[in-house]
């Protein structure tokens, strides 16, 4: 099982890999170190097969494979509301409660990103206590799951990252149930 400690790298991590490409994190040592301090093998080599993914290919071609695979797809967004309600007014409904459950956190979205942005629900879980961050990932552990199939059917790189996520959310079960 994984400590909380290494659990809130695997969501911070995951939450970066998850944003728009961006030359500061493709290749950054200091990401490498954060893996490596994992304590969980498989959690590592899902995220190291990852950024040797991204040591592979041109800043181009990751955004390209990043827009391809989250903005033109509707099976793989990363907005995990979407698949529930779509565009419907029920959706702005759910977008309140989460926005509540981050202020119950003291976590404030700082731009004008949509609450139910996977990223954002990463970083909130790798700051939150564990009791938010599981609450958190119950309301959307269908989509995540939906998702992390949809990008293994595709063979998408990202697949690595959420298959890292899920492993660190099943271990927080795991504990929760246990303790």
């Amino acid at each position: 099982m994984l400590k909380m400690e290494d659990s809130k790298t695997i969501f911070k991590l995951a939450s970066i890999f998850l944003h728009y490409p961006s030359k500061e994190w493709v290749g950054d040592e200091e990401i490498i170190k954060a893996i490596h301090s994992i304590g969980d093998n498989k959690v590592q080599q899902a995220y190291s097969d990852f950024v040797q993914y991204t040591a592979n290919h041109c800043l181009t071609e990751l955004c390209e494979t990043y827009v391809n695979t989250f903005d033109f797809n509707d099976k793989t967004t990363l907005y995990l509301t979407y698949d529930v309600f779509g565009d419907n007014r029920e959706r702005g409904q759910a977008f309140v409660k989460l926005r509540f459950e981050f202020a119950k956190e003291d976590f404030y979205i700082k731009n004008d990103e949509l609450p139910d942005f996977f990223p954002l629900i990463l970083e909130f879980a790798s700051e939150a206590s564990e009791e938010s961050a599981m609450k958190m990932f119950n309301i959307h552990r269908k989509s995540i799951d939906r998702l992390q199939k949809e990008l293994t059917s595709l063979a998408s790189p990202y697949e690595h990252v959420l298959n890292g996520c899920i492993l660190a959310i099943d271990s927080l079960i795991e504990q929760k149930q246990a303790g």
